[in-house]
């Protein structure tokens, strides 16, 4: 009968070290490419139901081209403040976050409409009805801020235009506008970091897997929709040049330290405000009469010339 061969325990030891690190790396992997596979996934959908008819307004379907050839559909209101022989007319362009469609921007622009402002709301690639197979994170959304523009000025000579988005439709406004003079003030709120480098979290051992787990999603979000990010939020906020910007954060934590920073990098003019006892994107909601005159005070000043 032949003897059963041990191998010494230092053999076993190093198995199970190296099963439980393949088993590590491999749910690291796993939950890098759902993350990926979420956040890059279309959500298209019929859009109904809710209208700016809602709250009063005429208002008709449109939709515009981007360079790459996909049609994007949306809502337009002309501009009520001021008679376009003045070239006083004033459209804001409302661009929803990342999980949504051109209806999350309704509360807003239901603020904006009340003093006259006229809208353009949109769905961005991959969203609500505009055409697009695959998300970005913002990265593809970019330059169609330019065309939004584009086709607002050829609806009305001497229009004003704004731009105002929370979260990722705040960062894709912030960056969208870099090198777009048409678009001459933007108000954002919490606007999301555009590359990993300002977003990735500091590395804790009571969360270990956080850092490499955002370092992977972002290079697969970049894979599976064929974008590198363009720029950083920072780098944007730095390059917006000297126009007005309004940044508004909630609370005293992460969001208010980097809405911070990019006020700082901003030239100017600039505002900072913060709503310390709110959330993010929920002050139209939480603080709607401070959220409206602080839109609407500062559209007026940047665009209307009115203190």
């Amino acid at each position: 009968m032949s003897r059963l061969h041990l191998r010494p325990l230092s053999f076993y030891l190093k198995l199970i070290a190296a099963t439980l690190v393949a088993t590590v790396l491999g749910l690291i992997f796993l939950a890098s490419f759902l993350m990926a596979a979420i956040l890059t996934i279309p959500l298209t959908s019929q859009v109904c139901c809710e209208t700016p008819a809602r709250f009063g307004a005429d208002y008709e379907p449109v939709s515009f081209t981007t360079t790459d050839g996909l049609t994007l559909r949306g809502w337009y209101v002309p501009p009520r403040n001021s008679a376009p022989a003045a070239g006083r007319n004033a459209v804001i362009i409302l661009i929803h976050s990342y999980y949504a469609d051109r209806r999350q921007t309704l509360p807003v622009a239901e603020m904006l409409f009340k003093h006259g402002y006229g809208l353009l709301m949109y769905d961005q690639r991959a969203s609500g009805e505009s055409d697009g197979g695959t998300r970005s994170l913002g990265r593809l959304d970019i330059p169609d801020l330019a065309q939004a523009a584009n086709y607002l000025a050829a609806r009305h000579e001497n229009l004003k235009i704004g731009a105002y988005g929370c979260s990722m439709g705040g960062a894709i406004a912030l960056a969208g506008a870099v090198g777009v003079p048409q678009v001459r003030a933007i108000a954002v709120d919490a606007p999301s970091p555009l590359s990993w480098p300002e977003y990735h979290p500091a590395f804790s051992l009571r969360d270990p897997f956080s850092l490499p787990i955002t370092a992977l999603y972002f290079g697969m979000v970049g894979l599976r929709s064929w974008a590198l990010p363009p720029t950083s939020s920072l780098d944007a906020a730095h390059n917006y040049g000297p126009r007005p910007i309004l940044l508004i954060s909630t609370g005293q934590g992460g969001e208010f330290a980097r809405v911070s920073a990019y006020f700082e990098a901003a030239p100017g003019p600039k505002t900072h405000w913060n709503l310390p006892d709110s959330s993010h994107c929920a002050a139209p909601s939480t603080h709607p009469q401070e959220y409206e005159r602080h839109l609407v005070e500062f559209f007026a000043t940047a665009l209307l010339d009115q203190p």
